[in-house]
């Protein structure tokens, strides 16, 4: 079942990027494992990662990806890492180090990668300009910060690039991310009751459910009608909300279709990273089959463990095969 998946959901940090990120003191930033241990480590405004080879080794991730039974892999940065949201000019050379890697990787093996840019956020027309050259380069469309489509409103202020992604014809992945930097938070602050569930799951899915709303449920995407979405992580809590959202839909806009039903034959794409069976069934029953994509998050999560959660969903042959690779190659050829 999982020897033709395609994992739309993949980060990736090239040695060029590592080494602008290591140069820096400021979140983002590489720099030693404060253990003092050796290895390094990826700080960002949230959390600190291992940065090792299963985050910059693309040959590891090969091997990697040929032991889980992954045949091709669509990369990005992620917008959690805080990269594409810092002041234009920081973020330029830094997003344009991940493009130019991600066009040679693509290159150099185009059976087994595809790639979304990193935009500078901060100014949508270099942000843009910066898509239109990533797409001439090979990569498929961009990744973007779900905060800024917490609201139709804060969705405008990214016209230019939302225009320049309809004239490409380009696939847009909403991450969970800020529009803005933030501060750094220490490590420390995750031991208080419950914060990394509340920071990374709860704060995150409540902010990619508000995008799914913006983009499912508004009129934005109506301007855009070649562009193509998909939202991170189910789309936050949507698939368990929508029942009540069909109810409030009753009484606000009566004789309207409801919620459920626009989503389901609407225009949102959802990735599985990181979810269980039974978040997965619930997924493809609000989205539909043809909606939902394989994705894992590597490698912050294991590639191994959620195709081991689709398989356990019990989605059928046909489901299954859309899920795990069909919709993607529909959507990335």
């Amino acid at each position: 079942m999982a020897a033709g998946a395609v994992d739309c959901h993949a980060h990736w940090i090239p040695p060029g990027l590592a080494a602008l990120l290591r140069c820096r003191r400021a979140a983002p930033r590489i720099g030693p494992a404060p253990s003092g241990g050796g290895g390094e480590r990826l700080v960002t405004f949230q959390e600190e990662l291992p940065f090792d080879a299963a985050m910059g080794d693309l040959g590891a991730r090969l091997d990697a990806m040929n032991g889980w039974g992954v045949a091709r892999q669509v990369l990005s940065l992620g917008s959690l890492f805080g990269v594409d949201c810092l002041p234009a000019e920081e973020a330029l050379p830094l997003v344009a180090a991940f493009n130019d890697a991600a066009a040679a990787a693509i290159a150099a093996a185009p059976d087994r990668f595809a790639a979304l840019a990193a935009l500078p956020l901060a100014d949508p027309a270099r942000a843009a300009a910066e898509l239109e050259r990533a797409h001439g380069a090979g990569l498929r469309g961009a990744v973007l910060a779900a905060d800024a489509f917490l609201t139709p409103e804060d969705a405008a202020r990214l016209g230019p690039v939302l225009a320049a992604a309809d004239r490409l014809g380009a696939h847009l992945f909403v991450h969970p991310g800020p529009v803005s930097p933030l501060p750094e938070r220490t490590v420390g602050e995750a031991s208080a009751h419950a914060a990394w569930q509340r920071r990374i799951v709860l704060e995150a899915q409540a902010r990619l459910s508000s995008a799914v709303v913006t983009l499912g449920l508004s009129d934005l995407l109506d301007a855009y009608p070649r562009v193509t979405v998909q939202v991170a992580n189910l789309g936050g809590a949507v698939p368990f909300l929508v029942e009540r959202m069909d109810e409030v839909a009753r009484g606000e806009r009566p004789g309207a279709p409801p919620p459920s039903e626009r989503l389901r034959h609407g225009r949102v794409h959802v990735d599985t990273a990181s979810f269980g069976p039974r978040a997965v069934a619930q997924a493809v029953a609000c989205f539909g089959p043809e909606r939902v994509l394989f994705g894992s998050d590597c490698p912050i999560f294991d590639p191994g463990r959620a195709l081991a959660a689709a398989a356990a969903a019990g989605l059928g042959v046909g489901a299954a095969g859309l899920l795990l690779g069909g919709n993607a190659r529909r959507l990335f050829g």
